[in-house]
């Protein structure tokens, strides 16, 4: 499940919490890496933040949360936090301050170092989600760090929290985490060496799509897609198409739901329904978000930036880092149609953008775009995102099945849709503006989306 922070049921026990930690030295050029393109974005809309004394709109921190059984060995904890910061290069990433601004470094292992501190009993539940709350505003892109964990220890049981800056990370990163975390521990208290492989490095994933993408040209066929889609929005991304009660240069403090739109049976119901229409079920949630969007009030066409996992089934398959992509979707939401002829349209949205995966959302912008790219900072952004967590990287471990992934965030200015699916449903997790017609309005676009997605599967 993706749910917030807030709503973790942790039991209580001893608390710890784990930095890494690497000499203070200066870095070795040769260690300098160029920033990914959403590294680089990331990092720019921090350091602006910071300079202007304000928290960054859409900064986020993603952690993930499972349990070991038994009594803890917190020295194969320990060993097995350190295998996971050997095995991905990403996690030894330091940012540091230039005189124009950040240069990324990346350290080698023997230089890495944990630092366990001892944060005492915490004897309630409210205790143990502050702990996990307190985790999630360590990291820092800007200053670091970029990867915390923590450990809430009971006698019979351990609660294990990772936490990582959006930088090094992705969503889709929590299961990799969480299988590969488990799977080493075991490994260690059971006498086993652990997999000693390296995993495709995030870094070396960078540097091969910057290749591509500097390669593009304005005029290039392959950014049409693009072309159309800014067309439409005036040179800007397109804002959340409800309204939110957000001015676009304020940013306020977050609110973070998750709520169940359908149980097992029904999302099994509705996807046979939208697979006899000839869809799916991520067509048919498209469909549907874009006709509730339009019941709402919103556009005929809803727009909108998609996230896609870029690791494909080469060796970044298992691989900590921020692998995603944005798609630029345009769904229409005719007021009269058939299913098959939702899904249909729906599907001729998607398909165009998700064959271009391999074009940077960032590059095309600064391709095509005639307006400031600064100027979407604050704007209320228009995002839909959609995972199956039963087939992501690392589902296949025990350990997954009972974990959580959060994500936390400083300030917001819109609202960010995160669609996904597991063994007990069809959930959503939003993250909006702390407005009354924000939360009015995401409350009725939910309550709408159950309604079509019931409609859908009839």
């Amino acid at each position: 499940m993706q749910i917030p922070a807030e709503a973790a049921e942790i039991e209580p026990g001893h608390a710890y919490t784990w930095r890494i930690s690497f000499p203070d030295l200066p870095a070795d050029p040769g260690s300098r890496r160029p920033a990914s393109y959403n590294q680089a974005a990331h990092l720019a809309a921090a350091c602006s933040a910071q300079l202007a004394d304000q928290p960054p709109p859409f900064g986020l921190a993603i952690a993930c949360t499972f349990e070991l059984t038994g009594p803890v060995d917190l020295p194969a904890l320990e060993a097995a936090l350190m295998h996971l910061v050997h095995r991905h290069e990403v996690l030894r990433t330091c940012c540091r301050r230039t005189a124009r601004s950040v240069s990324i470094h990346v350290r080698t292992p023997e230089e890495a170092h944990l630092e366990r501190v001892d944060a005492g009993p915490r004897l309630s539940r409210v205790a143990t989600r502050a702990h996990l709350h307190e985790l999630l505003q360590l990291v820092d892109p800007a200053t670091g760090p970029l990867m915390v964990a923590g450990a809430i220890v009971r006698e019979g049981s351990t609660t294990v929290h990772v936490v990582y800056d959006h930088l090094v990370a992705d969503v889709i990163s929590a299961p990799i985490t969480v299988a590969d975390l488990a799977r080493t521990y075991e490994d260690l208290t059971h006498g086993r060496r652990p997999d000693p492989t390296p995993a495709g490095s995030y870094i070396d994933f960078a540097r091969e799509e910057r290749t591509h993408n500097l390669a593009l040209r304005a005029q290039d066929e392959q950014l049409q897609h693009w072309r159309e889609f800014l067309t439409h929005g005036g040179d800007h991304l397109p804002a959340f198409p409800l309204d939110l009660g957000v001015p676009p240069d304020h940013v306020y403090p977050p609110v973070n739901r998750t709520r169940t739109l359908l149980p097992g049976p029904l999302t099994d119901q509705l996807e046979t329904a939208c697979r006899t229409s000839g869809g799916s079920l991520l067509t048919g949630l498209l469909a549907a978000t874009a006709a509730s969007v339009r019941e709402e009030g919103g556009p005929d066409i809803y727009r909108a930036l998609m996230p896609i996992n870029r690791r494909g089934r080469n060796r970044y398959s298992r691989s900590i880092g921020w692998f995603i992509n944005a798609l630029p979707l345009a769904i229409p939401a005719p007021r009269r149609a058939s299913l098959a002829t939702r899904l249909a349209l729906a599907r001729a949205g998607y398909e165009p953008a998700r064959q271009q995966a391999d074009v940077h959302s960032v590059r095309a912008q600064q391709l095509l775009r005639r307006a400031d790219a600064t100027s979407d900072a604050h704007r209320p952004a228009s995002f839909f995102s959609y995972l199956d967590f039963r087939t992501t990287p690392g589902a296949e471990h025990p350990s997954t099945r009972t974990a959580t992934v959060h994500v936390w965030s400083p300030a917001c200015n819109g609202s960010f849709l995160w669609f996904h699916r597991n063994h007990s449903g069809l959930h959503l997790n939003s993250l909006h503006a702390d407005t009354p017609l924000a939360r009015q309005t995401t409350d009725s676009l939910a309550h709408r989306l159950v309604r079509n997605l019931l409609s859908f599967s009839e």
